[in-house]
């Protein structure tokens, strides 16, 4: 401890992996649960309630976990079966939970997601075919579909600057705190505020910077 004292930054970075592990065991445990309580409403036929816990689990997204990915892929299976069954919305809800759950995923910035986009093209496949009386009959099924598509890609990114502000108020609060652990007492546990005030300032301008880029990015 004494050790980890003077070396603050080996406490911080201690902390931020044990953080890490943390946070991918606890992502990892909940989409297994999700994927597996989905399959066993998709079994038993109980279509929505499985595809809204296949959703729950592709938004516990984090890398190297690969359940989010097998919920996509379930979804998606599902999705064309229900297609083939004649069961348009539901068809229709399965995708959207691809299209949905990839979106909420994102955060600094959009990268191309394969899963994502074919949920969209499917969705404006399905809508443009089966679209109801209105203004639209008699419209060609492709130039629907197109407008669909063209909904879908005005879809706003995560804004790579207030991603970039959240990311840097983390580690700033983060930090702030460690620092002042580390010296921001003496040795009875008693607050020294001469040396505790510049990291106690810098860890709640890193809170606030953090809360403000979640808001906004």
């Amino acid at each position: 401890m004494t050790r980890l004292r003077k070396h603050p930054w080996l406490f911080g970075t201690l902390v931020a992996l044990i953080l890490l592990v943390l946070v991918a065991a606890r992502t990892v445990s909940e989409s297994r649960s999700e994927l597996m309580t989905a399959d066993a409403y998709d079994q038993s036929g109980e279509v929505t309630r499985a595809i809204e816990h296949y959703r729950r689990a592709v938004r516990w997204s984090f890398p190297l976990n690969p359940y989010p990915a097998r919920a996509a892929a379930a979804l998606r299976d599902l999705a064309t079966a229900l297609e083939g069954q004649g069961r348009i919305d539901d068809a229709l809800l399965a995708w959207r939970s691809i299209a949905g759950s990839s979106a909420a995923t994102r955060f600094l910035y959009s990268t191309t997601n394969p899963a994502r986009e074919e949920a969209q093209d499917e969705i404006a496949r399905l809508m443009a075919a089966h679209q109801g009386t209105g203004f639209d009959v008699g419209a060609d099924v492709e130039q629907l579909a197109a407008e669909h598509r063209a909904l879908f890609a005005k879809d706003a990114s995560p804004d790579p600057f207030w991603g970039t502000v959240l990311l840097v108020g983390f580690a700033a609060w983060i930090g702030g705190l460690v620092l002042t652990a580390s010296r921001g007492f003496d040795a009875t546990g008693r607050l020294r505020w001469a040396t505790a005030r510049a990291p106690l300032s810098g860890a709640l301008v890193g809170f606030a910077a953090f809360v403000l880029g979640m808001l906004l990015a």
